[in-house]
């Protein structure tokens, strides 16, 4: 009031009020169009803006065969109608086109040092990330690096081995040979799928788009605990914990998902420190075999120590026979 008094302005709150009141009533939260945040990173020169382009068909990045031409992030917005006869709003995704990560010891102090944070910076806050590798030049150091720290961010990932098209000596099986070696050569995000694309041809580049929505679906998935104790238990039955030298060894009693984006499963056992790495690598590969749905995301673990007369305590007052977590 005091505010619009010093511009000679008598506030009428009726007024206020009843059209803050009307703007409510017609917001609608179905009509608002999800904005779907996707960072495309990758080392100098394997085809990150070109792939943008590719994908808005027009020329919003620089693309040069001079490596580090993109000098710092690049937001491409674009809307996707949604599918003919759904009643669902059009989806925004916004594109952000990263500077090219080199190795730190050729990372001077100065514009290419903070061009660098701000596409890892990138990569924290995107709802999926497009890893972009060099089909024909391999696997590098760098490229293990951003594996790395998009799994520790717990980012949805679609790995994109782009330039498939100057892929010498192709034969029928050239696909599975390179699927086995870029898996085997970035474990930390062995479970993101693989697209082989050209962004030069547009070969593929069509299926990046379903590749994003899929990935964005496993980030939010969501399994009821009946679900998750019945793969536990048979987790369990298959390989059980392996005990230590001195006898002793992991007890699993139940589990539950806690969280989403990226799903995030609690176990319950008698001692974290006994279920080894192997172990919950083991566990991490069944629970992937027998649900599906979770191939672009990684899934976070966290093992919690619980006595088990505190589990038959709360069984007890929740009413719950006790029959592993059903």
């Amino acid at each position: 009031d005091v505010f619009l008094r010093q511009f000679g302005l008598e506030p009428d709150k009726a007024k206020v009020i009843s059209r803050y009141e009307a703007a409510l009533a017609a917001f609608d939260e179905d009509d608002v169009m999800e904005e779907i945040n996707v960072a495309i990173v990758g080392r100098p020169n394997v085809g990150k803006s070109s792939l943008l382009n590719t994908l808005f068909g027009s020329t919003r990045a620089i693309v040069s065969d001079m490596a580090g031409t993109t000098r710092d992030s690049i937001d491409a917005v674009m809307e996707r109608p949604a599918p003919e006869g759904s009643d669902e709003p059009p989806t925004l995704y916004r594109f952000v086109d990263t500077a090219g990560i080199r190795r730190k010891s050729k990372v001077e102090f100065g514009p290419e040092f903070f061009m660098v944070n701000r596409a890892l910076r990138a990569i924290r806050r995107a709802d999926v990330v497009l890893l972009m590798l060099d089909a024909t030049a391999g696997v590098a150091e760098q490229d293990r690096v951003l594996a790395q720290k998009i799994s520790d961010d717990g980012r949805a990932c679609v790995i994109l081995c782009n330039k498939w098209d100057a892929v010498v000596d192709k034969d029928s099986s050239t696909y599975d040979k390179s699927v086995k070696y870029f898996r085997d050569e970035l474990p930390q995000i062995r479970w993101s799928p693989i697209l082989f694309t050209s962004a030069a041809t547009g070969q593929r580049c069509n299926k990046v788009y379903g590749a994003v929505d899929e990935a964005i679906q496993a980030h939010r998935r969501r399994i009821s605990t009946a679900i998750l104790n019945e793969v536990l238990r048979d987790a369990i039955l298959w390989q059980p914990p392996p005990a230590r030298r001195n006898g002793a060894q992991a007890k699993i009693y139940y589990c539950n998902q806690v969280s989403t984006r990226p799903p995030t499963i609690v176990i319950f056992c008698n001692d974290p420190k006994l279920v080894n790495d192997n172990y919950r690598r083991y566990l991490d590969r069944k629970f992937r075999e027998s649900l599906d749905g979770f191939e672009a995301t990684p899934i976070r673990w966290i093992f919690r120590g619980r006595r088990v007369r505190d589990i038959m305590r709360n069984r007890k007052m929740n009413g719950d026979p006790g029959d592993g977590g059903k």
